[in-house]
């Protein structure tokens, strides 16, 4: 039975994050021996369904598994219920076609040493792990668990804590030396803003040494990961 692959990603208008997610996607399928798409959830003129619809058209004349990975860092609304409902519309249209929803991304184990290898820059700074952050419960449990087994802090986007109040409390330590790490695949509106926003502080406390990570979509070592994903290795 023909096997094909689809990455799902959230999507942007940025066209920095959509070069980096095309780079992520050519990097991918280099190293997957069967058919693999690269998708937008929102921000694309194409509907979801309608690129997959025809990426089976063109790959899949016969009956087929197809597994879709979500290329979220959290259990959002998006990897519970957007991409279920995607699934279940497509399911309709394709009988023949086998379809699973593999574990969103951020699940996985691999993406650890993404981060400790930033954050090893620099071994006594005060670590923080930036994420975009949920108010659905249990999403944030897992920045919290992942953050900790990189001995660092949490800060949020879109929840609480945020930055400021991140970067205030660590104003009345002793700290002088902050590394930041956005837990963010692409650049993109939000990275942008953070690094302005870390810039800002940096002009304002220059007794403090700010040192500010990259989203780490762009390490060749990610596309492997993905790939190992989709080629079911453990």
């Amino acid at each position: 039975m023909q096997r094909l692959s689809v990455v799902v990603v959230h999507g942007s208008f940025s066209d920095s994050y959509q070069q980096e997610f095309q780079t992520l996607m050519t990097q991918v399928k280099a190293q997957v021996d069967h058919p693999v798409l690269g998708a937008y959830l929102e921000c694309s003129e194409v509907p979801l369904t309608t690129a997959i619809a025809q990426f089976l058209r063109d790959h899949a004349p016969e009956p087929a598994e197809v597994q879709i990975l979500p290329l979220f860092l959290l259990p959002g609304v998006h990897v519970r219920e957007d991409l279920p409902e995607a699934i279940a519309q497509l399911q309709s249209q394709f009988p023949q076609v086998k379809f699973q929803q593999l574990d969103y991304l951020g699940k996985d184990a691999r993406l650890a040493p993404f981060l400790e290898r930033q954050f090893a820059e620099n071994s006594t700074a005060e670590r923080i792990l930036i994420a975009h952050g949920s108010r659905r419960t249990g999403a944030n449990p897992e920045i919290e668990k992942l953050a900790q087994a990189l001995n660092a802090s949490t800060a949020y986007w879109a929840t609480e804590p945020s930055l400021d109040q991140k970067l205030a409390q660590l104003q009345e330590t002793t700290a002088t030396t902050i590394h930041l790490v956005p837990y963010f695949l692409f650049s993109g509106k939000i990275p942008k803003a953070i690094a302005a926003q870390m810039k800002t502080f940096a002009q304002a406390n220059p007794t403090m040494t700010i040192q500010l990570g990259q989203p780490f979509g762009t390490d060749p070592q990610c596309a492997v990961a993905i790939a190992q994903i989709l080629r079911g290795d453990p």
